[in-house]
């Protein structure tokens, strides 16, 4: 679709042919960021996990763009586990993290959280991929002040929602789901996630590749 569409806008406009690659490029970053929030919107609500999808969705896209991580090797992959994932990090946050406790304790084990991710982010950030590697040091030293900022934005963010949640408990789900977000990403920063995310890629791969196998013989 995004090679299509492409194609017209180069006619249209009358661009070069080397455009065509970038243009491609960029209407497939869209449409993956708009199909991967269609189906957190749809997963957040059959799983009454509207709110704790979007944040979880936010935050991850929001910290991701600066510090990377690991990658599937398919689009299919990618979105999949991410829809996976998301829908998992946001049913654990509201059903499991989203209760009332101590204050003190809650910012306790925020602070733990976020200095294990500073840590983390010290030693791996940015972490590039094999079709983009990273070897400016400019962008190298602004990936990693982005990233450290964004890591304060959140935890920021997580504490004032603890402070509110006072007031509007649903906000300790909203809180957690901060924290769960900041975590996962952390550990597609390490050998471990990526380990963990090559293995769900391949997983989902052999599902569809047994699905597509059925349907054809079905024909």
């Amino acid at each position: 679709m995004a090679t299509r569409i492409a194609e017209v806008i180069t006619l249209r406009l009358s661009l070069e042919k080397e455009k065509q690659s970038v243009i491609r490029y960029g209407l497939i970053g869209m449409l993956q960021i708009l199909t991967l929030f269609f189906m957190t919107v749809i997963m957040g609500l059959l799983t009454k996990t509207l709110y704790e999808s979007i944040v979880v969705f936010l935050a991850v896209g929001f910290i991701r763009k600066s510090t990377g991580g690991a990658h599937a090797k398919t689009m299919g992959g990618c979105n999949s586990v991410s829809i996976l994932s998301i829908a998992i990090l946001a049913i654990t946050s509201r059903y499991f993290l989203g209760v009332p406790i101590d204050l003190i304790m809650n910012i306790g084990i925020t602070t733990i959280v976020f200095l294990i991710s500073f840590y983390i982010f010290y030693l791996r950030v940015p972490v590039d991929s094999p079709n983009k590697p990273i070897v400016n040091p400019e962008k190298i030293r602004r990936l990693r002040r982005e990233s450290f900022g964004k890591l304060i934005v959140l935890m920021i963010l997580t504490i004032i929602a603890f402070l509110a949640a006072a007031e509007v408990e649903r906000l300790y789900s909203i809180a957690s789901s901060l924290r769960v977000a900041v975590l996962w990403q952390t550990f597609t920063l390490t050998n471990r996630g990526g380990a963990v995310l090559a293995t769900a890629d391949t997983m989902v791969g052999e599902f569809f590749n047994q699905v597509q196998q059925r349907v054809r013989r079905g024909h």
